[in-house]
């Protein structure tokens, strides 16, 4: 039986299949949607209010594009995050300046809006590849997977690395097939823009490159010879990284630890490459091995998607996607540790996954034929496994992070616009966001406490707000006056310092 030949066009596949597409997009967004108007608390929330920080900074005018700047301040001046160019984050602050209403809704809606486009470019892809049955897999699979759910609608950079990597390989596909040279320039700005919003992204370099190098092969009546436009790819692809080297070099020379902005560093990609060097001792242990085949058999593919992957192995087309398979392997063997404690880097390695899923599906369909009762029991136990993984994280804010936002507010009516403040929330930054003041995030297990928030009250920090996170309230805090107690949080007055002799204006 032969796979379906490509459609020269996207107006022709919509005209050959428009609602199993726009079915399987809305069952994207129905399953996201509930969470859009949750607060940037829980799961990984400090990399959510990140997000937030830096598109509210620019766009109130506090920070330029080349600076993603934070509320956490070193000295008088706001702290830069130098780890990545958060195209996405700059996005959604531009919608929120347009069109007002919450921030955080934004920042869910844009990453859903990426997840949802995602999803329709994964069976777009598929389609033009293999066929409808392993369009339909590969984008249910991709719908569906816990991960996706879970950080499709959270404020985060990863559901649009999902996107500029399909979009990269789809419009790649285009031009090496005959398309006009604007499929060329798109493939270029995807991969272009996904390098830039994360370096580790130029591993796609490997698959990409080596498709365009197969293509030289290709010739069809319809296009002009083949060879013309391999090169071609090769050069786009190759211009495409530099404007994320330019950016990366000047993060990598603002962050300097001998510069003058050394102190202005929250984190950089220095940093990150300082921690991360290969060969990490990570992958010497098991653990790590057994961290991962978790991982793709609960919450990134669930125990049913991986199988269905796996059957994709069986699929005579497996084949082509083994540099994208490779490249994803180099990524997690790279970054082993962020693959260990942050299940979301699972996410840019989703779309190669969720193809050999569709291409397991098609073969099922093939091989067995089965029926609709058996299909729709599938789907529901697959949602099952899916929720079961993604309905806490996504949906449910934990007890001990439900007063933040209260708790911000009620700074908010205390301290002025731009009077520094110490929040205390756990590890997280997060009550620091939602006080939208700039100020200082202390841990509660902070050595010598009080003359942590001696030295900030000497940096003019009067109010402290803290949310518990545990059972106990540190020691420290209960010398200070109660300037408001409520429900789940407390303001302090730091003036008590200047009182025992802590510390003087």
């Amino acid at each position: 039986m032969q796979e379906a030949s490509p459609s020269p066009s996207v107006l022709q596949l919509f005209k050959s299949a428009p609602w199993t597409l726009i079915w399987l997009v809305l069952f994207t967004l129905v399953v996201r949607l509930p969470g859009i108007n949750r607060p940037l608390v829980g799961n990984f929330a400090t990399r959510n209010v990140v997000s937030a920080m830096v598109a509210r900074n620019w766009i109130e005018g506090r920070a330029d594009i080349w600076h993603p700047t934070l509320e956490c301040l070193a000295g008088e001046h706001r702290m830069w995050i130098l780890l990545e160019f958060p195209a996405s984050t700059y996005a959604t602050g531009l919608l929120w300046r347009c069109f007002g209403g919450s921030l955080d809704a934004w920042g869910r809606a844009t990453a859903i809006g990426f997840m949802a486009a995602s999803v329709g470019l994964v069976y777009l892809l598929v389609r033009r590849r293999h066929g409808s049955d392993a369009a339909v897999g590969a984008a249910f699979a991709l719908a569906a997977s816990p991960v996706s759910i879970i950080f499709g609608q959270s404020f985060m950079l990863e559901p649009s690395l999902v996107f500029f990597t399909l979009a990269a390989f789809y419009a790649q596909d285009c031009w090496l097939e005959g398309g006009r040279v604007v499929w060329l320039a798109l493939a270029g700005g995807a991969l272009s823009l996904a390098v830039l919003t994360k370096i580790y992204m130029l591993v796609l370099l490997l698959p990409l490159g080596m498709e365009a190098v197969g293509g030289w092969f290709r010739s069809t009546e319809t296009t002009r010879p083949s060879s013309r436009r391999g090169p071609a790819n090769l050069v786009v692809l190759a211009v495409a990284v530099l404007p994320a080297a330019g950016w990366y070099w000047h993060a990598a020379r603002t962050a300097a630890p001998d510069g003058p902005f050394a102190d202005r560093i929250f984190y950089s990609v220095r940093q990150s490459a300082g921690v991360h060097r290969p060969p990490h001792p990570l992958l010497a242990k098991p653990d790590f091995y057994r961290q991962v085949l978790d991982d793709l058999t609960g919450v990134v593919l669930t125990p049913v998607g991986f199988t269905i992957a796996l059957a994709g192995l069986l699929h005579r087309s497996w084949r082509r996607y083994v540099p994208w398979l490779a490249a994803m392997a180099v990524l997690v063997a790279g970054l082993p540790l962020k693959f260990y404690e942050m299940n979301y880097y699972w996410v840019p390695v989703l779309p190669v996954l969720c193809v050999m899923a569709g291409l397991g599906w098609q073969r099922i369909c093939r091989r067995l034929r089965p029926g609709r009762v058996a299909i729709v029991g599938l789907v529901l136990v697959l949602m099952l496994f899916s929720l079961r993984y993604a309905m806490k994280p996504a949906f449910i804010t934990p007890p001990e992070d439900r007063a933040v936002v209260a708790a911000g507010r009620a700074i908010q009516e205390v301290a002025a616009r731009g009077e520094p403040v110490v929040t205390m929330h756990g590890t997280t930054i997060d009550l620091l966001y939602y006080c939208n003041r700039p100020g200082w995030a202390v841990s509660p297990e902070t050595p010598e406490l009080e003359r942590v928030l001696t030295d900030l009250r000497r940096q003019n920090a009067r109010w402290l707000g803290y949310v518990p996170s545990g059972s106990t309230t540190p020691s420290a805090l209960g010398r200070l006056p109660v300037r408001r107690s409520a429900d789940g949080y407390t303001i302090y007055d730091l003036r008590g310092l200047d009182r025992a002799g802590g510390a003087g204006r």
